[in-house]
C-alpha cells in the first residue's frame, strides 16, 4: 500500500482520450479546404467570425476522416461523443463569459451542416444537440474522458510505483466531479441525469482509487473530497444562471435551433431548475 503523496504531474500519452486529442491536433493543422462550404452554410452573423468558420471546417474534416484509431476499443464507440465535447468546449472557450453565444452558434452549426448532403450521408459522426444541456462542458468532458480511460489507467498503473502515484492524482481529481453528477442524478428523477454520469456511473473513481492501492492517500483526504462534493454552487448552475441559460435557448428559436430541439431543451431546463 503506497504511503507516498501523489505526484501532481501526469501524462504518458497512453490513455485513449490523450491519443484522440493528439490525433485531433495533428489532423486539424489545415482545414481551409472546407472554409467555402461553411461560409456558404452559416448565417451572416456567425460567419463574420473566422473562428466560427474554422471550427465548422473542423467538423467537416472530421467526418471525412477515417483513421484506424476510430476502429479500436474504446474509441470505436466513443470518438464521436468525445468530438462533440471538444467542439462545444472550443466554442465555450472562444466566447468565455458569454454563455449565450456558444448555444446560438452550435445551433447554427446544426442547421447549416444539415444543408450539406455529404454531412447528412456521413456515418462517421454527427453533432449532438444534447451537448448544450451540460451545465459545465469542461467538467462533463473531463468525466467522460475518465470513463473512457478507466481500464487503461487500471492496466498501466501497474507499470511502476511512480506511474501509479501520478495516475492516483488524476483519479482523485475526478472523484468530486463524479460525486456531483451522481448527486444530480437522483433515483427518483432519472430525467435529471446528465450524459457524462450516465456513461460513467459504473466507473466510480473511488473504486478505481482503491484498486490502484492508493486507499491510504484517499483516506487522508476523505474530508476534502466530502467538502468538494458538498459544494455545488461553483459546479452547477445557480437558479439565476439556469434561468438565464433558459432564456438564451429560447432566444435561439428563430435564429438557430429547430423547434423540436428547443422544446426538449426548455423542458429539461425547467426540470433541473425545480
Amino acid at each position: 500500500m503506497s504511503t507516498e503523496p501523489c505526484d501532481s504531474r501526469f501524462s504518458y500519452n497512453e490513455l485513449p482520450s490523450e491519443k484522440f486529442h493528439d490525433w485531433l491536433n495533428s489532423n486539424f493543422i489545415s482545414v481551409s479546404k472546407y472554409y467555402s462550404d461553411c461560409s456558404n452554410a452559416l448565417n451572416d452573423i456567425h460567419k463574420r467570425n473566422p473562428k466560427n468558420i474554422e471550427l465548422c471546417a473542423k467538423v467537416l474534416k472530421y467526418i471525412n476522416s477515417k483513421p484506424l484509431l476510430f476502429n479500436k476499443e474504446p474509441l470505436k464507440d466513443h470518438h464521436c461523443n468525445l468530438f462533440n465535447y471538444w467542439i462545444y468546449e472550443q466554442l465555450v472557450t472562444y466566447y468565455k463569459g458569454d454563455y449565450k453565444e456558444p448555444v446560438k452558434i452550435f445551433g447554427d452549426f446544426l442547421q447549416a451542416l444539415s444543408r450539406l448532403e455529404y454531412y447528412n450521408n456521413n456515418t462517421t459522426c454527427k453533432l449532438d444537440s444534447s451537448i448544450v444541456m451540460i451545465p459545465d462542458i469542461k467538467e462533463g468532458k473531463k468525466l467522460y474522458e475518465y470513463c473512457i480511460d478507466y481500464k487503461t489507467i487500471l492496466e498501466k498503473s501497474q507499470d511502476s510505483k511512480d506511474k501509479c502515484n501520478k495516475y492516483c492524482t488524476y483519479v482523485k481529481n475526478i472523484i468530486p466531479i463524479f460525486q456531483k453528477y451522481q448527486g444530480f442524478c437522483s433515483p427518483s428523477n432519472k430525467t435529471n441525469c446528465l450524459a457524462p454520469y450516465e456513461n460513467c456511473k459504473n466507473y466510480d473513481p473511488s473504486v478505481l482509487l482503491a484498486k490502484l492501492k492508493c486507499d491510504d492517500i484517499g483516506g487522508k483526504e476523505k474530508t476534502q473530497h466530502g467538502d468538494a462534493s458538498g459544494t455545488t454552487s461553483n459546479s452547477f448552475l445557480s437558479s439565476q444562471s439556469a434561468s438565464n441559460l433558459g432564456n438564451a435557448f429560447l432566444g435561439v428559436v428563430v435564429t438557430s435551433m429547430t423547434s423540436g430541439f428547443l422544446y426538449k431543451v426548455n423542458t429539461y431546463l425547467i426540470m433541473i431548475n425545480q
